[in-house]
């Protein structure tokens, strides 16, 4: 990946790959983390301010997000946003709430980022970031980078945690190309 401040482009690898639709999602080790970070990279056929108002409103996450019983905007103080969300969890593991501090990072039309930081709540870390650009130059399709770094404080089966990584992120993704069309 080549990244500046305010630049993003797809890893040659699977530029192919994410142009044709698909949702392309890896993993990559954490120091001393018992977890990995996922990232997951698509296209989204819409201009990036569209998907961006998808991420930009986190009072509307439990209807733009998968997952979700709940969600609130805390507070706002210019582009630091103060969340609080609930995160359903299958039967018998207990929903997961967080409070965490996203910086909203707008900039020329062309750079679209939310990256987020654990203030509080059921994890010891929860961190990550959505990233739009438009893909390849054209402002009607957006290049998107979505990456997740979580450790709850309850223990969650590996074959779940793998799940949400392999599964959720896609459908995630497809969640949010079906509320652009």
């Amino acid at each position: 990946m080549s990244e500046t401040e305010f630049e993003l482009t797809a890893p040659s690898a699977i530029e192919a790959r994410i142009d044709r639709g698909e949702v392309v999602v890896s993993t990559e080790a954490v120091p001393a983390a018992p977890v990995p970070k996922a990232i997951a990279w698509a296209v989204i056929e819409a201009r990036p301010e569209r998907v961006w108002s998808l991420i930009a409103d986190p009072n509307r996450y439990t209807q733009t997000m998968i997952g979700l019983k709940h969600a609130e905007v805390l507070s706002r103080d210019g582009d630091l946003v103060r969340v609080r969300t609930t995160l359903k969890m299958p039967f018998p593991l207990k929903d997961l709430s967080a409070t965490t501090d996203g910086l909203h990072t707008v900039r020329d039309g062309s750079f679209y980022q939310r990256k987020w930081s654990l203030v509080e709540g059921d994890y010891q870390a929860n961190s990550g970031s959505w990233t739009f650009v438009p893909f390849r130059g054209n402002p009607e399709r957006t290049l998107v980078r979505y990456e997740v770094f979580a450790i709850p404080n309850i223990r969650i089966p590996k074959k779940l945690q793998e799940m949400a990584t392999s599964r959720t992120m896609p459908k995630l993704i497809d969640h949010l190309r079906a509320q652009v069309r």
